[in-house]
């Protein structure tokens, strides 16, 4: 069995102009103060080099300084010394946060980090000041936003949070402590919103399940033609007919608003939640599948997109990861749906 005793006189090195790790080690050492039941301690010193030997109990956080971005991490514990290392600033707040994970902590609900403890589901006691962990490591890959599986957080439009700088904090602290990569803020935020993400070392992205939206609706009095078909009849609700060159053309102009709109580069135009297989059954998408007609909207989109922001990225939402007989542009990436969480608060 694993221990880590928090009675002991721990002292966190962390390195410099590090913000957002910053944070992280202090809630380390709240955390750690809490279940050793002391006022004081662990000690915060900030040392240039993390790797310094140091007399008696030590916990040495380090970002690698060749790496400045990257979300993959390790820790390792032993007795007396404690090494969490981060593959740039991210890796190292998702290595702080997922040690004390390993040790127990949950949180279940966005709270401030001054009263988490009353909300919070604490690790469990072992034996005195000892508390327990599964492991004594763990290591976890990085990877950029279009590669890898990246947890992601999804606020809607019509969310309070984005309006309350209070609630959104919260909601930021309790997205890096349960380890989301990125947030995705709709298109219509209040303005420099989704720069709140960086002091919590998160990602910023914009979009969610708004694909309809590109063909607005208004239009179906006079261009039936641009929306699906069900049952020999055009359908006004719910996404549109992805072969009709119009709608294609509307695709386009549309997105390319929307994407001058944001300062971010990793777009999600998503199918309508929980109608993602409503698609068209007109006699020209009758030769394309479901997922091939999404997919021939989403590459219409990343031509767009490309024009507007060459370096930018949208997402595909895929959970078979088949390649399929529709190649994806190169600025289209896959997600799974599992991936991601819709805010209910």
């Amino acid at each position: 069995m694993v221990t880590f005793d928090v009675s002991k006189n721990w002292v966190i090195l962390v390195p410099p102009g590090v913000k957002a790790a910053r944070k992280a080690a202090e809630d380390l050492a709240h955390s750690i103060r809490f279940l050793a039941g002391r006022q004081d301690g662990p000690e915060l010193r900030e040392v240039s080099s993390p790797g310094t030997p140091e007399n008696g109990p030590v916990i040495i956080l380090s970002n690698d300084s060749g790496r400045p971005e990257g979300r993959g991490f390790f820790w390792k514990l032993g007795e007396n010394r404690i090494e969490i290392l981060g593959q740039g600033e991210e890796g190292l707040c998702k290595g702080i946060f997922d040690f004390l994970s390993a040790l127990g902590f949950k949180w279940p609900e966005p709270v401030s980090a001054k009263d988490s403890f009353e909300n919070e589901i604490l690790p469990p006691l072992q034996d005195g000041k000892i508390y327990s962990l599964k492991t004594s490591q763990t290591q976890v890959s990085g990877g950029g936003p279009a590669t890898g599986s990246w947890k992601r957080l999804v606020i809607p439009e019509k969310s309070q949070t984005l309006h309350d700088p209070k609630k959104r904090a919260d909601l930021m602290l309790w997205a890096i402590r349960n380890s989301f990569d990125a947030v995705v803020f709709p298109f219509d935020c209040p303005e420099g919103v989704s720069e709140e993400t960086k002091p919590f070392a998160l990602a910023s992205e914009t979009g969610g399940w708004v694909i309809s939206r590109l063909i607005p609706r208004r239009l179906f009095l006079f261009h039936q033609e641009l929306f699906r078909m069900e049952g020999g009849k055009r359908q006004k609700k719910i996404h549109f007919c992805p072969t009709n060159p119009g709608a294609i053309a509307i695709l386009r102009s549309e997105s390319k608003k929307l994407f001058q709109s944001s300062e971010n580069r990793v777009f999600h135009l998503w199918p309508e939640q929980g109608k993602e297989d409503t698609w068209c059954s007109c006699p020209s998408c009758r030769a394309f599948t479901k997922d091939e007609q999404y997919r021939i909207a989403v590459n219409a989109i990343g031509d767009a997109l490309a024009e507007v922001y060459p370096d930018a990225f949208i997402s595909l939402l895929d959970s078979t990861g088949e390649e399929g007989d529709i190649p994806l542009r190169p600025n289209v990436f896959r997600i799974n749906p599992q991936d991601i969480v819709t805010l209910r608060w």
